[in-house]
């Protein structure tokens, strides 16, 4: 009876063993699935999947430059860590508070540039706002950003879908900016800045305004910009900045009206390798929404075009002058343009303001 109480004890010691060891190294397991967001110049959340532990230590610096960071404890699965640099390349890791728990693997990221922003809040007009921007770089996608709503400051430098891209160097872009709502035909200001030499500031004597109407009626202006040949291409992204406004005395920093700013990535032309032959493959229709004039880009000289209501009935057709088709005497609302290039039929929808 001893022998068997014996064998048992010495049965249970072993599985207790057995779990202490494997629990250990769970617990001794560093999190995965870094994920950096948020990122602002002074800040940036790090998140990752939990395991086992009694808490995680988030240890980060400067690249290349060790104890310029910190390390913070928490015994959530994210946090938020501030005091950053602007304008650095930073790297992460998260371990297992757990004794003896190695770190997870570096993740990289890096903080965006600050820029100056005035104390206003409030749109001065709310019934006018900027509906479209459309960039055209030479050979380069064009960037098209629709909104539907007026706000004092919206940041679309995190949006991919609306990074603006230019090539060092390249003439005759084109800038296109649409206002809509209720005042549309209000005398209205626009200004756009491109903060080529990466100084957070806008310098209207060094070229760095590219888009200046003052006092315009028009629901459309249209102009066009050169790239230096000298710009920033350091860590982070400059910004192009995009100002509204009633009042024609606006500085850089904002005013009574609507401000927009966009990231801008600067391209070598000569990585540029598609063919001018090669570029149109995709048609795109600009300004959209749109007034009195839609640009039609990636077709040949005199393709013929076909305007469709939301019902399905065909209410206008001709052929694309000069790449613009005029819209003027549609009333409100959203059509359907049918484009017949050669062999190709493309249909795209297009709001009428």
């Amino acid at each position: 009876m001893m022998k068997k109480k014996f064998f048992l004890l010495l049965f249970l010691l072993i599985i207790s063993f057995y779990k202490s060891n494997n629990l250990s190294d769970i617990y001794l397991l560093p999190p995965s699935n870094i994920k950096v967001t948020n990122i602002t110049p002074t800040s940036a959340t790090v998140s990752w999947d939990p395991v086992f532990g009694t808490g995680y230590v988030v240890s980060y610096n400067i690249v290349g430059n060790p104890g310029s960071g910190g390390t913070n404890y928490t015994s959530n699965s994210s946090i938020t860590i501030t005091g950053l640099t602007q304008c650095k390349n930073y790297e992460v890791t998260v371990s297992n508070a757990q004794a003896g728990a190695g770190p997870s693997a570096a993740v990289f990221f890096t903080t965006s540039m600050l820029y100056c922003m005035d104390n206003s809040i409030t749109p001065a007009t709310p019934n006018i706002y900027i509906s479209n921007v459309t960039v055209n770089a030479t050979g380069l996608p064009v960037m098209v950003s629709n909104s539907t709503a007026t706000s004092y400051f919206t940041n679309y430098r995190t949006d991919p879908m609306r990074k603006v891209k230019l090539a060092i160097g390249n003439t005759n872009n084109t800038i296109s900016i649409t206002k809509a709502g209720s005042y549309i035909n209000t005398p209205t200001t626009l200004k756009v800045w491109i903060d080529y030499n990466g100084d957070r500031s806008f310098d209207s004597s060094s070229g760095e305004l590219i888009f200046n109407s003052i006092n315009d009626t028009n629901p459309t202006i249209t102009t066009t910009f050169d790239i230096p040949s000298q710009v920033f291409l350091g860590p982070c992204k400059v910004i192009m900045r995009v100002i509204s406004s009633t009042s024609q005395y606006i500085g850089s920093c904002g005013a009574p009206g609507e401000i927009e700013d966009y990231e801008v990535e600067f391209v070598d032309p000569s990585s540029l390798i598609v063919e001018e032959n090669e570029k149109n493959n995709e048609i795109i229709v600009y300004p959209n929404p749109c007034s009195d004039v839609l640009n039609i880009l990636g077709v040949s000289s005199d393709t013929e075009f076909e305007i469709y209501n939301i019902a399905g009935q065909k209410i206008s057709k001709g052929q694309i002058l000069d790449y613009k088709v005029n819209v003027h005497n549609l009333i409100k609302g959203t059509y359907f343009i049918q484009i017949n290039d050669k062999k190709n039929t493309t249909r795209l929808k297009f709001i009428k303001n």
